[in-house]
């Protein structure tokens, strides 16, 4: 049995395309403003004119989401909480937020706001919608890399399910991607990113776009959609012109409520707005393979060039007015829409010494809606003979009503009680914790016999019984259905003696945890701030490793937490196996070579997934008194046994590198 329309979620990267997103039949909308969103080369919405956006929003009843899905420096908190104490005034009706330490002080702050965690949180599994229900997000937007089993998995839980249903794909597992900040210094976890996914490498002598998917689409799957229980269906492209944004949401509105997949015809027309060689649904289905891929071709623009989209304009919604006006009595005004109405009371109506108002008076201001969505389309004055008010008063009562009517046309967000979870159960985050030198082995036959470590993890499903390696490093992918194997491998590695993990994603904790390995988090949370390692530690983590594009300066502020010593970083986590495309699965590594001849090692991980490391390594053997107040990480990746013993004793002995490298900044 389908069950009700889930809201239909439209971008909107200017007012131009949040017009075009309410006249195409949006539910919703969300869009960012110049401050803290993943899509900051968008034109976006100052906080001015986010003002005028929720006003039009709320008037066609459309409820306004505005983003902060970026990782957010100690230094830019205060800014957040009064920029959010700003939109909330303005009515939005919810957040979307990344920032792990973001969501813990907005839920201790305004309580009542409504909180939706962003797909950059990396859900893949239940576990991890739920840990973002209890810290108090009401929805979650899970990866788009999920297949349907996956999705409908997610939508058992309590939290409310969002899923992006059309535009572009990141070939990166949501949330982690480091390429465009390791390759040029612009972050995409700080809405900068560079898109270097779009350019051409080479693999075992081949050359291709082999990072560079199609654009998404799941128009053809509506029926199955509607029956997972999704409560929100997405549609990508903040930074697409309002022609794309009408067309795909027209062309969305028209299938939900008919409850029917596309026509050839208009799979034509959502391709005529925008795509790279077509679109694809391989995640989805399941079917990932190199179909999937796809450029932006020359054809694909002069399509949309020629593709005809006229907006239609949006129409004026007619209200009814009446107003009383009588002398000793406050000013009282009545809009009603033909479904809503609200009462509004002004100023105290004063009696006239010399010239009352008459009642042209009084209605020459009542109409004048102006620039809002409204006109008045019948008036009724009640007054008394001898009245006067001012006209500011009159004018600032008009726009009270008109504000009030808007914010009734939309249903108000569900007050929901959030439980806290049990996080209470790890270290007091005031506590430092003891200097520690860790380190994560891809191969577990390079680690040292003269370990030097503290900790010595090593990839669950590689762990071998007796490899010197202490700990477990659990793989940033887990879908429900591949916790069995896990979980065995955890197991074996516990009863092999290793006590502790390495735990890469929010939907591992609960699990690791109950058992009883001691847990480190993994940079992959992307702690920017003391609130994310608040939250982390609250939630039982006994240190974590801080994001590697902080500087040693940002990092001061969370003394006594883990820095990246050495090693080349993972910049993309795949979920589509490039391997297998390229070089064949025999050996389950090869090399990405892009257009400067920089070389970036590719392997294989746990469920056929890739990870690629960076082409240098970051290197601070002869800067390591800058670093003294952090326990140290080192992540030995294609390096040989032999190599890594020379880099443990060049951090003994404070050597510099004779190679490329990369310094962690001052």
């Amino acid at each position: 049995m389908i069950k009700a329309n889930p809201e239909l979620l439209a971008p909107a990267g200017d007012m131009d395309c949040l017009k075009a997103a309410i006249a195409a039949g949006a539910d919703a909308v969300y869009f960012g403003t110049d401050l803290l969103n993943a899509r900051i080369r968008a034109k976006n919405f100052t906080l001015e004119s986010v003002d005028e956006a929720v006003f039009l929003c709320h008037a066609y009843g459309v409820k306004a989401y505005v983003t902060l899905n970026t990782a957010v420096y100690e230094r830019e908190m205060e800014t957040v909480f009064s920029y959010v104490l700003s939109l909330i005034k303005s009515g939005v009706d919810a957040f979307i937020v990344s920032d792990l330490g973001v969501i813990k002080e907005l839920r201790e702050r305004y309580p009542d706001i409504e909180l939706h965690a962003s797909t950059q949180c990396t859900v893949h599994n239940s576990d991890g919608a739920d840990f973002l229900y209890g810290l108090g997000c009401a929805r979650v937007v899970c990866a788009r890399e999920l297949d349907k089993e996956s999705i409908k998995n997610l939508c058992q839980g309590k939290a409310e399910i969002e899923m992006f249903v059309h535009g572009a794909h990141c070939m990166s597992v949501s949330g982690q991607c480091l390429m465009s900040f390791a390759m040029g210094g612009r972050s995409g976890n700080r809405g900068e990113c560079a898109q270097p996914c779009r350019l051409p490498y080479r693999i075992s002598g081949k050359e291709g776009y082999f990072l560079s998917l199609k654009d998404m689409s799941l128009s053809g799957h509506v029926r199955e959609i509607l029956n997972i229980g999704v409560s929100s269906l997405k549609i990508e492209g903040r930074m697409k012109s309002p022609e794309y944004v009408y067309t795909a949401v027209s062309t969305w509105r028209k299938l939900i409520d008919g409850k029917r997949d596309a026509t050839r015809v208009e799979l034509s027309t959502l391709a005529g707005a925008f795509s790279r060689q077509g679109f694809t649904d391989g995640y989805f289905e399941g079917k990932i393979d190199s179909s999937m891929l796809g450029v932006r071709t020359q054809k694909d623009k002069e399509i949309t060039k020629e593709a005809e989209c006229k907006i239609p304009e949006l129409e004026k919604i007619g209200v009814s007015v009446s107003a009383v006006f009588k002398e000793g009595e406050h000013a009282k005004i009545t809009l009603c829409d033909g479904k809503n109405s609200v009462t509004c009371i002004g100023d105290m109506v004063e009696t006239a010494i010399n010239s009352p108002m008459s009642e042209d008076d009084i209605r020459k201001n009542l109409i004048k809606f102006g620039n809002t969505p409204y006109y008045a389309k019948n008036i009724q004055i009640e007054k008394t003979d001898n009245v006067i008010i001012k006209v500011s008063a009159l004018n600032a009562l008009r726009r009270k009503a008109s504000r009030a009517l808007a914010d009734k046309c939309v249903n108000p967000c569900e007050k929901r009680t959030y439980k806290g979870s049990d996080r209470k159960s790890g270290n007091s985050p005031k506590e430092t914790p003891k200097h520690t030198v860790t380190a994560v082995f891809s191969d577990p036959d390079t680690i040292p016999e003269q370990n030097p470590f503290d900790i010595c993890f090593v990839y669950a499903d590689r762990y071998k019984n007796g490899c010197r390696a202490n700990g477990v490093y659990l793989p940033p992918v887990i879908l429900d259905r591949e916790w069995g194997s896990i979980e065995m491998y955890l197991k074996a590695a516990w009863e092999d003696g290793a006590r502790y993990a390495l735990v890469s994603n929010i939907g591992q904790i609960e699990r690791v945890k109950k058992m009883g390995f001691k847990m480190i988090a993994d940079f992959r949370f992307n702690i920017f701030n003391p609130s994310c390692v608040d939250i982390l530690k609250e939630s039982g983590f006994e240190n974590v490793i801080l994001s590697p594009e902080l500087s040693i300066a940002q990092m001061n502020s969370m003394k006594g937490c883990i820095s990246i010593v050495y090693g080349k970083i993972p910049v993309m986590t795949t979920h589509k196996c490039i391997i297998k495309d390229t070089a064949g699965c025999e050996k389950c590594k090869t090399y990405l070579i892009d257009r400067t001849n920089a070389s970036f090692f590719v392997e294989g991980i746990f469920g056929h997934r890739n990870v690629i490391y960076n082409s240098v390594p970051i290197y601070m053997a002869d800067k390591m008194d800058v670093l003294k107040n952090f326990s140290h990480h080192f992540i030995f990746t294609s390096e040989s046994k032999d190599e890594c013993t020379r880099i443990m004793n060049a951090y003994k002995n404070g050597y510099a590198s004779d190679g490329k490298i990369r310094r962690i900044k001052p």
